[in-house]
């Protein structure tokens, strides 16, 4: 059973490397030395292998949400929506208009990437999908 499971993430987590790819041009790299992280400028998302796989189904889904809001046909859009977003990105803690941007960048990238899994046909265990949410939302709130 856990086989298949892990088959079935395997298909998942293909179908959302392909979806970047061609919607973005997007490459995902899996590394036990990276943070979730994706980077705009270089068109690549990271993933910590060191996690299960449906964590990083998950993480990679929430990666995806970025690179949707990010998307270059939604730059201006994006900096409207996010205007005191600074260049140097969430990991400079900035004043407090930055990181309330940053917060909302994170809570819309976990529903886009919920809305992504849904489109590629995605199946999402909402309470364990909640739960990864609230608890990488946490650390947000933590670093506020």
């Amino acid at each position: 059973m856990k086989e298949i499971k892990n088959k079935r993430l395997d298909v998942y987590l293909s179908r959302i490397e392909s979806y970047l790819l061609d919607e973005f041009n997007i490459e995902v790299v899996y590394s036990h030395q990276v943070s979730d992280a994706y980077y705009d400028s270089a068109r690549v998302i990271e993933i910590n292998n060191r996690q299960n796989k449906l964590s990083r189904l998950h993480s990679l889904l929430h990666e995806s949400g970025h690179a949707s809001l990010r998307n270059e046909k939604r730059r201006i859009k994006f900096t409207k929506n996010f205007p005191f977003m600074r260049k140097e990105g969430s990991s400079k803690r900035g004043d407090k208009n930055h990181r309330v941007d940053v917060i909302r960048e994170e809570v819309l990238a976990w529903e886009r990437g919920y809305e992504i899994a849904i489109q590629l046909g995605i199946d999402i265990d909402d309470e364990l999908w909640a739960r990864h949410r609230k608890n990488a939302l946490v650390t947000y709130m933590e670093w506020f």
